[in-house]
Order: C-alpha cells, then sequence, then structure tokens
C-alpha cells in the first residue's frame, strides 16, 4: 500500500521528507512546494495514513485557510480523515475484494485508528459493498439487503 500511496504523491507534485519530531505528520509549503514531513519512526501502516491524511490537506489548499476557531480546525481535521479512510477502504477492497461477508470489525482493528473514525470507516466499507453489490445496509445491524 505504501509504495503505491508514493506513487500517487509524486504524480500530485508532492515531496515527502522524513524527519524525527512528536507528532505524526503534518503538511507545510516551503519554496512555494508542497511538502509532506513524516516521522521517520513510524511504521509503514502509519505512515500511509499519515501520508493520505496530509495529502487531504493539500488537495483541500488548507495551508491557505485561516483558523479561527477549533471547530474550523475539527471540521479540517475531519475532511482530511475522511479522505485518508476512503483512499485506503479503496486500495484494500483492491487487494482484498471486499464481500458483503467481509468483516469491517478485523479492518478496524487493523488499521488501529482512533475509535471515533470507526463510522468513517464502516460507512465507507457500507459505500464499497453498495456500489459493488447493489446492497443497502440495513443502518442497525451489520447485514445488507437488496
Amino acid at each position: 500500500m505504501l509504495s503505491k500511496i508514493k506513487r500517487l504523491i509524486k504524480e500530485l507534485g508532492i515531496e515527502i521528507q522524513y524527519m524525527e519530531f512528536s507528532g505524526n505528520g503534518y503538511f507545510g509549503i516551503e519554496e512555494n512546494k508542497p511538502i509532506i514531513f513524516i516521522n521517520e519512526q513510524l511504521n509503514d501502516i502509519d505512515t500511509s495514513l499519515t501520508i493520505l491524511h496530509e495529502t487531504a490537506h493539500f488537495l483541500n489548499r488548507d495551508c491557505n485557510k485561516y483558523i479561527t476557531n477549533h471547530f474550523q480546525n475539527d471540521n479540517l481535521e475531519y475532511e482530511a480523515n475522511k479522505y485518508m479512510i476512503q483512499e485506503v477502504m479503496k486500495m484494500l477492497d483492491e487487494q482484498y475484494d471486499f464481500t458483503p461477508d467481509t468483516n469491517y470489525q478485523q479492518i478496524i482493528d487493523n488499521l488501529n485508528l482512533p475509535y471515533h473514525l470507526d463510522g468513517i470507516i464502516i460507512d465507507e466499507f457500507n459505500n464499497i459493498i453498495s456500489d459493488k453489490f447493489g446492497l443497502t445496509p440495513y443502518h442497525e445491524s451489520d447485514y445488507f439487503y437488496e
């Protein structure tokens, strides 16, 4: 997955720099070039997730936005997380070919994202299944119907 993500980043003209710092990553512009800074201590999964998250900030032009309160920042982070999850779920579907019987809890466990993102993962899984099989999920269960 990481090599595919790096190819995407290269196509977008974004540079990746690895360094040691306390967070996972951040996006910035230096000398008019977009750069994603990644903590070199991250494993491949966390690196992949962080790169996708920071790419969303680039695509959404978040560097140009003036943040006046934490609600605006929360929205920027939500949108970046949503993009990250959508892209990861597409890649995982390509690799594992999701079916209605796929256990999305295993996906949640393996990605090891913060609990508040589980709903986005489930929604994206349901969207993939709905698109592939023409099925609609029940809202209160894991079952699909035609």
